[in-house]
């Protein structure tokens, strides 16, 4: 039988390491308890991996990286409507709803704890990420200031993720992000009346959702772990 590639272990570590992310505080979390849920030595562990920083470096960067490559693919997707309207409402679905809001929290709240390295990744990768969004948001509203319009979907994404993750009983997610994604497509100098700018119905929000979830699965298979 051919040994696991490095590949394929490293990544058996850092699924692992989230999985155990997802319930347990990370300062609680040891490198023998990773090792133990990926099923390997710790002797293999160290081999990939000297400390939990590292681990958790990571984990952050496969993150963003995905919502990124996620994002590419739905572009991309001749089959899919990504028209203005829709754009707006699939980043902010995709990037409140997905499972990994929870680990999303907690390396912001990392980054902004005195985690240098971490923030910097983060901010390396936010980078690319908002790049990714105002070259799509450019070609869609040419009128509008693709540079504004991206902070203001992030800002928004982030306070966004917020009350979803509290699972707050007062808010309105699916209606917000419709009334979020029509306010950005004004924002952009596109009359309301034109149909991509036309509000989205909340069960439009939901099939969007679908496809976030669907492109995500898919998403995870393609993506190269860095």
């Amino acid at each position: 039988m051919a040994a696991p590639r490095r590949e394929n272990i490293r990544e058996k570590i850092l699924e692992s390491a989230t999985t155990l992310l997802a319930k347990t505080p990370f300062d609680k979390i040891t490198l023998a308890g990773i090792a133990a849920a990926a099923g390997i030595s710790k002797g293999t562990l160290y081999y990939y991996y000297n400390n939990k920083d590292d681990i958790l470096f990571d984990i952050c960067d496969r993150e963003l990286a995905g919502l990124a490559a996620d994002l590419a693919v739905w572009v991309n997707n001749a089959q899919k409507d990504t028209r203005p309207l829709r754009l707006a409402g699939y980043i902010l679905e995709r990037g409140t709803g997905s499972a990994m809001g929870n680990l999303r929290l907690y390396l912001i709240g990392a980054a902004v704890s005195g985690h240098e390295a971490l923030r910097q990744k983060y901010i390396e990768r936010y980078q690319q990420f908002r790049d990714t969004i105002a070259q799509e948001l450019a070609v869609r509203l040419p009128q509008g200031d693709a540079d504004y319009l991206t902070w203001l979907v992030l800002t928004i994404l982030d306070g966004l993720l917020v009350q979803r993750r509290l699972d707050n009983p007062h808010f309105d997610a699916q209606g917000f992000i419709a009334k979020t994604a029509a306010l950005v497509c004004a924002a952009g100098g596109a009359p309301a009346e034109e149909e991509n700018c036309a509000p989205l119905h909340p069960k439009t929000v939901e099939l969007e959702k679908e496809n976030a979830n669907a492109n995500e699965k898919f998403a995870q298979k393609q993506v190269p772990l860095l």
